[in-house]
């Protein structure tokens, strides 16, 4: 498959929460709520032009996921060109290996795509200024309190607009 097909058999958000646990979809709300997002980078948002589409492959069980795919939601509502379609973790791990030649699959992957479905940006699991943080329990806790998801939406927008 390729990653039109995959993004056109992906499931909406609002479905990908339908099939969590209740204590997996009521993080939704509290990470949805800790997006604090500036005045300039929401204009940044809004002035994103064309089409951009968002595969991302995840699973509502994983933390990185709760936090970092609502971000892409956020997106979304914020600018109506950018779209978004999730995969399971094993549809992902079996067509976006391969597509993407990854060593190692880790989730969320998130592949940004423009009007032709052509690969422009990839996220995988967090945002960088996350990963470069010693491995603690407060940088962890830090990270699951939603302390990182600008970050995300700052390197999303990078990635869409090259």
């Amino acid at each position: 498959m390729r990653f039109k097909e995959l993004f056109e058999v992906g499931q909406t958000f609002e479905n990908y929460i339908k099939i969590a646990t209740q204590s997996e979809s009521e993080r939704i709300p509290k990470n949805y709520s800790r997006i604090e997002l500036t005045e300039d980078l929401i204009e940044e948002i809004k002035e994103i032009q064309g089409e951009i589409y968002i595969l991302a492959s995840g699973e509502m069980w994983c933390p990185d996921c709760q936090l970092n795919i609502t971000v892409a939601k956020k997106l979304t509502e914020i600018n109506d060109n950018i779209k978004l379609s999730i995969i399971s973790m094993g549809r992902g791990r079996k067509y976006l290996t391969p597509l993407l030649n990854l060593e190692e699959f880790k989730i969320p992957t998130m592949v940004i795509l423009d009007k032709n479905f052509n690969q422009i940006g990839l996220f995988l699991e967090q945002p960088k200024s996350a990963k470069k943080l010693e491995k603690n329990a407060e940088n962890e806790l830090s990270y699951l309190k939603g302390n990182f998801l600008t970050d995300t939406a700052i390197e999303l927008v990078q990635l869409i607009k090259g």
